[in-house]
Formats: C-alpha cells, sequence, structure tokens
C-alpha cells in the first residue's frame, strides 16, 4: 500500500506504524493530478493494479473494498456507484498508469474512466458510503 501525503508532518504522524510505503506530494497545490502520478511511480513494477483511495471518505467500508476488488477484471476498470452517480475509489488496471500519470491539474480518474466506457466495470454500493466530508461542517451531528 502506498499513501501519498502532503510535507506537512501531522499526515505523516497519523500514518506513522502503519504496514504502507509512505511517499511525500511537495506541491499538493498541482491538484489530485500530481499525488496519483507520485503515488503511481512508487508501485513496483509488478503492481498488476492500483485502487486510488481518497482521504475524505470515512464511511468508506472494508466491505465496500472488497466488493470492488472482486469485480476486478484484468484490462479493466472498476468504479464504484453511488446511487445516480460514480464515485472513489476506483482500481485501474496497469495498462491505465500512463494515462494517469499524464493527468495534470485537480483532474483525477474519472478523465481516464470516461475515457474508456467500455471497459469499466461498475459495482454499486450503499449511497451513504460514497459521501466525501471536504469540510467540518460536512460531518453528521
Amino acid at each position: 500500500m502506498v499513501a501519498v501525503v502532503s510535507t506537512e508532518p501531522a499526515f505523516g504522524d497519523a500514518l506513522a506504524g502503519l504496514s504502507l510505503t509512505m511517499v511525500h506530494n511537495a506541491h499538493p497545490e498541482e491538484g489530485v493530478s500530481s499525488s496519483i502520478a507520485i503515488g503511481l511511480g512508487a508501485l513496483t513494477e509488478t503492481t498488476n493494479a492500483a485502487l486510488i483511495g481518497v482521504a475524505d471518505q470515512p464511511y468508506l467500508t472494508v466491505e465496500a473494498v472488497e466488493a470492488l476488488v472482486q469485480a476486478f477484471v484484468p484490462g479493466r476498470i472498476v468504479v464504484p456507484r453511488f446511487g445516480d452517480h460514480r464515485g472513489n475509489p476506483p482500481i485501474f488496471d496497469r495498462r491505465f498508469f500512463a494515462e494517469l500519470i499524464q493527468l495534470r491539474g485537480d483532474r483525477g480518474g474519472q478523465v481516464v474512466v470516461n475515457a474508456h466506457q467500455d471497459l469499466v466495470i461498475e459495482v454499486s454500493l450503499a449511497e451513504e458510503i460514497g459521501a466525501d466530508v471536504d469540510r467540518p461542517e460536512d460531518w453528521p451531528d
């Protein structure tokens, strides 16, 4: 597992002791594409696929991730569907890594998903699992 974090010490401290490779994004202001490229660059050459997760989905469950992994087929992209929309975390076969690394700005994997609709496998998950928390007021009471 690879975690891409900013150079802010609190992020590294929060992950200390976990079994993962931590890499730093010194320029997170360049958008999510820079974190995707850094994370993919930290994978071994034998990595067949990557699940790209985000840190703002506190309701994502182990069972949901397992359902996505179980749906994976080599050469394809797996995306969760939360009610009427797709979301994170997608799983990309290695064949898409070069396209993902070429993304620029605050554009994520959805660009690659949209370019390969015929290769997408959707997994329906409970809508509440897909909620993201971007600001303190997004947390439920």
